[in-house]
């Protein structure tokens, strides 16, 4: 599809984003703000997405604010609604716990990732679908974010940033929900100043727990026995507490301490099958045996952040360690049969450090410069169990009691991997009249050390990246701003391992070019803005799978080059006191460039897996009062994804575009509020990521489909998830 042809699809609902977007609190400048709070505009978001404090409207770069009233009342506590909410953000949680992320077309769903998860300046590399409350908003940054956050930040990052400890006075909140899918959900939170030392003290804790929506059937196997597995195979249980304490040590010197858990124990992989190409049937069950597979997953984490404030500079020091075991228990075949499954136990620790400058005088000259490391050190020794019915399956011999015959456990991935980054980086701005320049830089030094313990064979990847950033922005008027800038960014690359020994893949570049408007009119009641980019993707990292005589294996390869062309707009609006509507649209015209060949498949020209044509979404809230001092509240919120392709690259499937609509309806009293909440309220089959994958010898293949070389189609899919109704009740002091 061509650009212009992708514009007219997507003009019919979403031609208005052409003219606008981001949230109802885009922000002005500081120097503008006073003056301009006679005036009745509305009060300006801070953010951190240039690692200082300032406002949206400032930074020349598409960027999505959700705020923390958002995050409470719409109940955001997953991946996939904060995708929901972000066009060109395309992001739903594997069913092994790990992110599937993609902005603006960079970055991939799978094992290479691209975009980078923060919490309070610290990346996530071991378990950023974790949940995290207590949230004062979370900032999406698309496109490169190579100069101030460095390599694993290709297509973006995603930051969560949580409310800080406030000194000043003692407050707290509780909600509980329940519902559906026997859903249980409870998170408290609650700020405490320690007396009169400026010192303070933030906690927030969850439980959650519910029986899912995929259902295991338990059918007969070939020998006429069945399971007894749970027939909730999606039943899933998490918990979490967060400890914050912050205060002065000196007259210049504070401090903030973070200490958190999480806790996971959820499905792995239940994937729902599909055979052919479609159309999809969206099945609710499935069949796995002898268990339902499992992930469960603990974290541990600490960080302290250390900020000297100077005469016209501050220095900050942040400093974290993650310690994450993880066990992951698959049924490769997917089959009730006995036949190959998949044991991977995981230790991930992670070490980073960053020391940073900053400017804070008033001159028209500001800079930001400093250091980071980071370690990620991972253990995996996971094994392949083949069951006696594997060798007699294949044989097509059927037998009576598998347990009758051997089963091997065959090391699978005996792997220790060591991925460390070593980077400088600068930035520097200069405002003069109407225009400030900004140019910024980033040298980073990054290994990939792997050893495979099995053969055993060791090997390294490292490499120096040079990443430039260049802007160049002009108010036209105390409301207005045009913008231009330059950006780029990389994935490090890395080795695969597996018994086949260590086979390299290269890093992937990109370099983004946009240009964009950012403003507020009708009296500061509605802001809007709007972006254009071109991408240039070079050696393209992409997921695949390939059989072997010992079932399916996965890698990561260097399939060629892409780009991407498209735009993001969005517009709100205060229509009054108690209603306010925003609209925000995306659209990517995505393609394979040069010579893009793999397992003897040429698919130049056509399109990168999992990149939506286009996406937008609408929100509404209301709140207004009644009688006996309560509120009436209602929002509502309609999410359309565009269809996509799909991994595998070389057998793409054509996932379709889908629309969700959440809502929530209840009233509000001074301290408490009560809703009933509605998600995918008109029940819409979905797949949040679909892909081809290797047939199992054969297994359930009925002459259904086949590939262009004629092996088997099997299709699975992570189901969407299907209407969900619950109801909760807050109360705050």
């Amino acid at each position: 599809m061509t650009y212009s042809r992708l514009l007219q699809s997507v003009s019919a609902p979403a031609f208005g984003a052409l003219l606008a977007v981001s949230f109802a609190s885009l922000a002005i400048p500081e120097a503008r703000a006073q003056a301009q709070a006679d005036e009745g505009y509305v009060e300006e978001v801070l953010v951190t997405a240039r690692k200082r404090e300032e406002s949206v409207l400032e930074i020349p770069e598409s960027l999505s604010v959700i705020a923390g009233d958002d995050i409470n009342r719409q109940n955001i506590k997953a991946l996939k609604d904060i995708g929901f909410k972000v066009p060109n953000l395309n992001l739903a949680m594997r069913l092994d716990g790990f992110p599937n992320v993609s902005i603006r077309g960079l970055g991939a769903f799978g094992n290479t990732q691209g975009v980078g998860f923060y919490l309070d300046d610290v990346q996530l590399f071991s378990d950023a679908s974790s949940r995290f409350g207590d949230l004062a908003r979370i900032e999406v940054l698309k496109g490169p974010q190579g100069v101030l956050y460095g390599g694993s930040n290709i297509g973006g990052a995603v930051k969560f940033v949580s409310a800080r400890p406030d000194p000043e006075e003692a407050f707290g909140r509780v909600k509980v929900l329940g519902g559906q899918q026997g859903m249980i959900d409870a998170e408290a939170s609650v700020n405490a100043p320690l007396g009169d030392t400026g010192w303070a003290m933030r906690m927030f804790g969850f439980g959650s727990s519910h029986d899912g929506f995929i259902k295991n059937r338990n059918a007969v196997r070939l020998n006429g026995l069945r399971d007894s597995n749970k027939k909730n195979s999606g039943e899933t249980e998490a918990y979490g507490a967060r400890v914050m304490i912050g205060g002065p040590l000196a007259e210049r010197l504070s401090m903030l301490v973070t200490a958190r858990w999480n806790e996971y124990d959820g499905p792995n992989n239940t994937w729902n099958r599909e055979l052919g190409m479609g159309p999809f049937r969206y099945p609710t069950t499935v069949n796995t045996g002898p268990t339902n597979p499992r992930h469960e997953r603990r974290t541990y984490a600490g960080m302290v952040e250390l900020t000297w404030e100077l005469d016209n500079f501050d220095i900050v020091s942040v400093s974290s360690f993650t310690d994450t075991h993880s066990t992951r228990y698959s049924d490769v075949d997917g089959s009730p049969e006995y036949l190959v499954d998949l044991n991977r136990p995981e230790k991930m620790n992670v070490l980073t450090q960053e020391i940073r400058l900053t400017s804070t005088n008033d001159s028209p000259f500001q800079w930001i410069a400093g250091a980071y490391y980071s370690l990620y050190d991972e253990n995996m020794d996971s094994e392949l169990i083949l069951w006696g019915t594997f060798f007699a399956d294949y044989a097509n011999v059927v037998v009576p009691h598998e347990q009758e015959l051997e089963t091997l456990n065959i090391p699978f991935e005996y792997r220790r991997r060591d991925k460390s980054h070593l980077a400088g980086f600068a930035n520097v701005t200069y405002e003069f009249e109407e225009w400030e320049v900004a140019v910024g830089i980033r040298v980073d030094r990054w290994k990939n050390k792997s050893l495979n313990y099995a053969i055993p064979l060791a090997g390294g990847l490292e490499e120096t990246e040079v990443l430039p950033r260049g802007s160049v922005s002009r108010w036209l008027n105390d409301d207005h701003m045009i913008y231009a800038t330059v950006a780029f960014g990389y994935e490090p690359g890395g080795l695969n391992i597996g018994d086949f020994g260590l086979l390299p893949f290269s890093a992937e570049k990109a370099a983004s070019y946009e240009v964009g408007w950012k403003g507020r009119f009708a009296d500061g009641r509605a802001s809007a803005s709007i972006a254009g980019f071109y991408i240039d993707y070079n050696k393209r990292q992409v997921e695949y799978h390939i059989e072997t005589p010992v079932g399916p294996v996965e890698g990561i390869g260097n399939f060629g080059d892409s780009r991407q062309i498209g735009f993001e707009a969005d517009l709100s609006v205060q229509v009054s006191e108690a209603l306010t509507l925003s609209f925000a649209a995306g659209a990517i015209d995505a393609e394979w460039t040069g010579e893009t060949l793999a397992y003897g498949i040429d698919f130049e020209g056509e399109k990168p897996p999992n990149v939506p044509e286009f996406s937008w979404n609408v929100n509404a809230d209301y709140r207004q009062p009644i009688n006996a001092g309560m509120d009436f509240i209602f929002g509502v919120q309609v999410s359309k994804n565009g269809a996509s392709d799909t991994v595998q690259a070389f057998h793409p499937l054509r996932n379709p575009s889908y629309t969700v609509v959440n809502a929530q309806v209840g009233v509000a009293g001074e301290n408490w509020e009560f809703t009933v909440n509605a998600e995918n309220l008109t029940a819409k089959d979905y797949y949040t990521d679909v892909q081809s994958f290797p047939n199992f010898y054969g297994l359930d293949a009925d002459g259904v489909c086949v590939y262009p070389d004629g092996t088997d189609c099997l299709i699975i899919g992570t189901l969407g998830q299907p209407r969900l109704v619950t109801a909760s009740l807050s109360y705050f002091f």
